[in-house]
C-alpha cells in the first residue's frame, strides 16, 4: 500500500526557514514530523543552517587545497603497520588521526553537518547521494546515533552537489520511510535518472525521481510484504537517546526484510535482498506505481547483473550452513555465489506470483566456499557481486563480509571468471596483510574493522583499474590488467573527523571519532577528470584524485 506523503521530510528547506526565522542566534531549532513539533539536537546553528542551504558543510570557509591540509598534496603518508592496518599504538599517538594514503590526494570534500555514520553512497550526473547506516536499528542505540532514526533531522538521504569537485555543497536531506533507514539498499540509474531504496529490516521501498539530480523527488513509497510497526515508547526513547520522540519508526518485515539491493542497468527491475529470508523482484517500468513481481529464496546477502538484466548474481550469505559451502551441493542455505536466469523477470514473461512467493528462477552456476577453510571469520559470509569484462572474458568481483572488530581475520574478496558461466572459477584473492589469521595478534588490539566491502571500477566493459572499500583498512586501488594477479597500486584512510557524534559501540561498526575513518561505501571513477568518489563514516563525501606515486597504471583523465 502507499505511504502518507505527510511522512516526507524536505529536511533543508525547512532549516533554511528556521534559520531565516532564528536568525541564527538560537542554538535549538524546532522541526514539524508527522504534524508534531520535535525539539531538534542541540547544534551550532550556523554552520547546520548555512549548510542546509547549499552551503559547505566542512570547516569554516570553501574546503579547497588553499586552506586544508596535506591530504590535498602529492605527498604520500605510508600506513605504519601491516598493509590496510591502524595500529593501536599509532591511534594512541595521535598518528593515525592525520589519515594515511598513497598514490591519492584529497580534491574536495563535504562532511555532511559532521552527522557521522555515513555508509552508502550512489551518484547521477554531478551528484551524489549519502545515506546513514543502521547498526543501531539493528544492534540498538549503543552502536549508532541514528538508533531512531525519524527523530534525528541529520539522517535521510543526503543530495550533493559536486559540479564544483574542489567544493561539493550539501544541498538538501530528504527523509522518507525507506531512506530514514536504508542500509545498504541505496542505488540510483544515470539512464532513467532515478533512485531507490528499501528500508534496512523493514518492508518500506522508495523511488525518486532525480531528472534533477539536486532536487529528488519522491514518486513513490509501496510496503513489500507484510510489514509490523512497533507502537510508540517515548519515555524509553528520551533515555537512550536523549531526543524527544519514540521507537514507532522500526519497521520489521515478513515474509521480506530489507537489507541490500541491485538494479538493471536499463533502471527498470530491482531486486531487493534480505539476507535471511527472500528476494523481492520489482517492476519499476512506471516509477509512480512500483509493483512486487515476486518473492524467492534462497535469500542473498547483496547481488549485482550483467548488462542485459538476465543474470543475477546472488551473493549467498549462508545463515542456514553458518558459512559453509559443500562442492556440488544445493544452494540453499549455503555460502558462496549463485548465478540465475531471470530473464524472464526482467522481460516480464512470468507472471506477478498471486500468493508472492515464487519458485527460484533457474540456477545456472554455483560456486561455494567455507569460510573458515579459506582464511576467514566464522562469522564471515558472501556479501558482494558487481560484474565486469576484461580482455574478452567475463568476471565477478566477490567479497564476503563481517563488518564488526574483534572477529579476527574479518573477511576478503576475489575475481571470479564467469566466462563460462555453468562453471565459475575463482582466480584471484583480494586479499589485505590484516586480513591474514597468521596476523590476528597484532590487528585485534585495534578495535577496527578490517573486513572487505564494496567496488567499483574504472570501466566495467574493459576493466584494468579495481577499487574496493574496507571499511578500517579504508579505499585500496588494484592494478587488475592481469585478474589473476592483482596488484596493489594506491590507497586512502581519510583523516578522521572528531566531530561526529558517537556512541559507546560505535567503534565496533564504523567510527573510533579521531583516532581512524571507515570506507564502506560503493565507489565511482569518472573517467573524463579521474576522479573518483566515496563516502566515510566520519569524514563524508570525498572527491580524490591519483598522485603520481600511484604508478603509470592508474587510469588516466580521458577530458570528456
Amino acid at each position: 500500500m502507499n505511504m502518507n506523503r505527510a511522512d516526507i521530510k524536505l529536511i533543508g528547506p525547512v532549516l533554511c526557514n528556521a534559520a531565516a526565522s532564528l536568525k541564527l542566534t538560537n542554538p535549538r531549532g524546532y522541526i514539524v514530523i508527522n504534524g508534531s513539533i520535535s525539539r531538534w539536537l542541540t547544534l551550532t546553528a550556523a554552520a547546520c543552517f548555512l549548510a542546509a542551504c547549499g552551503q559547505s558543510a566542512s570547516t569554516p570557509g570553501a574546503n579547497t587545497s588553499a586552506n586544508a591540509g596535506a591530504e590535498f598534496t602529492e605527498v604520500d603518508r605510508p600506513e605504519p603497520g601491516l598493509q590496510g592496518q591502524i595500529p593501536l599504538a599509532n591511534q594512541q599517538s595521535g598518528d593515525s588521526a592525520l589519515g594515511y594514503r598513497k598514490g591519492l590526494k584529497l580534491v574536495g570534500q563535504n562532511t555532511i553537518l559532521d552527522r557521522g555514520a555515513n555508509f552508502s553512497m550512489a551518484w547521477i550526473d554531478d551528484c551524489a547521494y549519502v545515506t546513514t547506516t543502521s547498526p543501531g536499528q539493528i544492534f540498538g542505540p549503543l552502536s549508532s546515533p541514528y538508533a531512531d532514526a525519524k527523530f534525528n533531522p541529520l539522517n535521510g538521504m543526503a543530495v550533493i552537489d559536486a559540479a564544483n569537485p574542489a567544493n561539493p555543497k550539501l544541498v538538501n536531506i530528504l527523509q522518507s520511510p525507506a531512506m530514514l533507514a536504508p542500509h545498504e539498499s541505496l542505488q540510483a540509474n544515470q539512464a532513467r535518472k532515478i533512485i531507490v531504496a528499501t528500508r534496512g529490516g523493514g518492508t518500506a521501498f522508495d523511488v525518486y525521481d532525480a531528472h534533477d539530480c539536486r532536487n529528488p523527488k519522491l514518486t513513490a513509497s509501496i510496503t513489500i510484504g507484510a510489514g509490523l510497526t512497533l507502537p510508540q515508547l517515548p519515555l524509553l526513547s528520551q533515555i537512550l537517546q536523549g531526543i524527544p520522540g519514540g521507537l514507532d519508526t522500526l519497521d520489521l518485515g515478513l515474509p521480506f526484510s530489507g537489507h541490500a539491493l541491485c538494479m538493471s542497468d536499463d533502471g527498470r527491475t530491482a531486486y531487493a535482498t534480505s539476507s535471511s529470508s527472500t528476494n523481492a523482484v520489482i517492476n519499476l517500468d512506471d516509477i509512480t506505481n512500483p509493483t512486487l513481481i515476486q518473492l524467492f529464496a534462497p535469500a542473498g546477502h547483496d547481488c549485482g547483473l550483467n548488462p542485459d538484466g538476465s543474470r543475477l548474481y546472488l551473493a549467498q550469505f549462508g545463515f542456514v550452513a553458518l558459512g559453509l559451502g559443500l562442492p556440488n551441493g544445493p544452494a540453499v542455505g549455503q555460502n558462496g555465489m549463485g548465478i540465475y536466469d531471470v530473464s524472464a523477470l526482467h522481460n516480464r514473461s512470468t507472471a506477478p506470483a498471486p500468493l508472492l512467493i515464487a519458485p527460484t528462477p533457474a540456477q545456472v552456476g554455483f560456486l561455494p566456499w567455507t569460510n573458515i577453510a579459506i582464511g576467514e571469520a566464522p562469522s564471515a559470509g558472501s556479501h558482494t557481486a558487481r560484474w565486469f569484462r576484461n580482455n574478452g572474458r567475463t568476471y565477478l568481483y566477490s567479497s564476503d563480509e563481517w563488518p564488526t572488530a574483534g572477529v579476527c581475520p574479518w573477511a576478503h574478496g576475489r575475481i571470479i571468471d564467469i566466462t563460462d558461466e555453468t562453471k565459475p572459477v575463482k582466480v584471484s584473492d583480494i586479499k589485505l596483510e590484516v586480513n591474514d589469521p597468521a596476523h590476528c595478534a597484532e590487528t585485534e588490539p585495534d578495535v577496527a574493522n578490517y573486513s572487505a566491502h564494496y567496488v567499483g571500477f574504472d570501466d566495467v566493459q574493459n576493466a584494468t583499474t579495481l577499487f574496493t572499500t574496507h571499511y578500517s583498512g579504508g579505499l585500496r586501488v588494484w592494478d587488475i590488467r592481469d585478474p589473476a594477479k592483482p596488484r596493489e597500486i594506491a590507497y586512502w584512510h581519510p583523516v578522521p573527523n572528531p566531530r561526529t557524534p558517537t556512541v559507546p559501540l560505535s567503534e565496533f561498526f564504523g567510527s573510533s571519532a579521531a583516532r581512524w575513518d571507515a570506507v564502506p561505501t560503493y565507489v565511482r571513477y569518472r573517467p573524463e577528470t579521474g576522479h573518483i568518489w566515496i563516502a566515510s563514516y566520519s569524514a563524508g563525501f570525498q572527491i580524490l584524485a591519483f598522485t603520481p606515486s600511484a604508478g603509470p597504471t592508474a587510469p588516466k583523465p580521458t577530458g570528456r
